[in-house]
């Protein structure tokens, strides 16, 4: 077991005047890229060599906003995660010139997903890629969710990127268990409205596609087309089934 560091990313030393580069909301952003980012780059460490280890993995998100992706037992990434639990995502929109959009990096430590929570986490990332259904049921799956310990946000060229932390990226579902168990209801009776999903989509600044809603949490919701995903965040945090339907009237207006 390693040992967990106070800051698993080393400051690089150079101070930077915040004045010089233009201004841009660092948290919305960061929040964004997490939410809607579908791939990211997942690195490991190899057991035998101590380099590090790339691929590439579909991304999903825990109701709180916690990351988490599907690997397999003959993986060489799940190989190195149960030897080492410490890795890094890699997240970006993936278009055009990356070095010139936002880019999010986390540090942290993979966990496999329990039976507890298997159920719930199959169904979130099956909603979220639906051919998925080919491999999350085979016998050495094992879908992993990463405790983000530390972040860094580039924002791209001349936007110093403010301080900006784990916690501003979660999502608090303290008093929201009622909402969070009838989620994939709920996503179920918006879905068969494709005219409220479409006004859900326009609402995210979503292009125009065949969306879907695949996740819902007290913060806003998850939105899917084929190639793409949007978030709709809440004016107000949603904590009860009564209050989403509220929140979805007023949209709908």
């Amino acid at each position: 077991m390693t040992t967990k560091l106070a800051n698993p990313i080393t400051p690089r030393g150079i101070e930077i005047d915040p004045s010089l580069g233009a201004n841009f909301d660092a948290v919305d952003i960061a929040r964004n890229l997490l939410r809607t980012a579908r791939v990211a780059a997942l690195a490991t460490l190899d057991p035998g060599s101590d380099y590090p280890y790339a691929t590439f993995t579909n991304l999903a998100m825990e109701p709180d906003g916690t990351p988490f992706f599907f690997t397999a037992g003959l993986a060489l990434h799940a190989r190195n995660i149960l030897e080492d639990q410490r890795v890094s995502l890699a997240i970006s929109a993936l278009r055009g010139d990356l070095l010139a959009h936002p880019r999010l990096t986390l540090v942290g430590r993979a966990e496999r997903i329990g039976n507890a929570d298997r159920e719930q986490a199959n169904r979130r990332y099956l909603a979220r890629f639906p051919k998925s259904k080919i491999y999350l049921g085979l016998g050495d799956a094992m879908p992993c969710r990463m405790v983000v310990e530390a972040l860094h946000l580039s924002g791209g060229p001349a936007r110093n990127a403010a301080q900006v932390t784990v916690a501003d990226l979660m999502t608090d579902i303290q008093g929201a268990d009622r909402l969070i168990d009838v989620e994939s209801v709920e996503i179920d009776k918006i879905n068969a409205q494709p005219e409220l999903v479409t006004l859900l989509a326009e609402a995210a600044g979503a292009k125009q596609d065949r969306w879907r809603v695949t996740g819902i949490d007290p913060d806003g919701l998850d939105l899917s087309a084929a190639r793409s995903a949007a978030r709709l965040w809440f004016p107000e945090r949603v904590t009860t089934p009564q209050a989403l339907e509220e929140a979805l009237a007023r949209f709908s207006r």
